[in-house]
């Protein structure tokens, strides 16, 4: 009886392992969308729509300026940065902050999660932004997928 005790523990005990390990390892992996709003004719190359995310392109190629709308505070937006800006997201602030002070910029909207980027990306003309693949739906435009 203790021996089946002791081995039901040891199962319990790996079980736990390999759930957390799974929950680690699944945003790692994760797919990232670029959107703009569904009515949208923009397009951007991937280097493009990294420099606007960067703050090193303002404008998009008909000349409108780029609202950019960021959830840079999540787990997603830190991978986001560091996958595809190739900077950390203080690095990025900093560039903003530029920006911003200088005038030539407006603050990127910032917004909590997905589904709050979605909603500003959808009401907004000249919006970008980045979403979970997992979490495109139709009420936006997927402009550029990254892996």
């Amino acid at each position: 009886m203790i021996r089946t005790f002791s081995l039901f523990k040891h199962l319990i005990g790996l079980t736990l392992c390999a759930v957390l390990l799974l929950l680690v390892a699944a945003p790692a992996s994760a797919q990232h969308s670029i959107i703009v709003n569904k009515a949208s004719a923009q397009k951007a190359s991937k280097d493009e729509a990294r420099d606007m995310f960067a703050g090193a392109k303002l404008t998009w190629s008909d000349g409108a300026k780029v609202q950019v709308v960021d959830q840079a505070e999540s787990e997603a937006g830190k991978a986001f940065y560091e996958k595809v800006i190739g900077k950390s997201v203080n690095q990025v602030r900093m560039q903003w902050t530029k920006l911003l002070l200088s005038g030539q910029a407006m603050a990127p909207k910032k917004c909590v999660d997905d589904a709050a980027v979605k909603k500003a990306v959808a009401e907004g003309p000249n919006t970008i932004g980045y979403i979970s693949t997992s979490a495109l739906d139709e009420t936006v435009k997927e402009l550029l997928r990254i892996e």
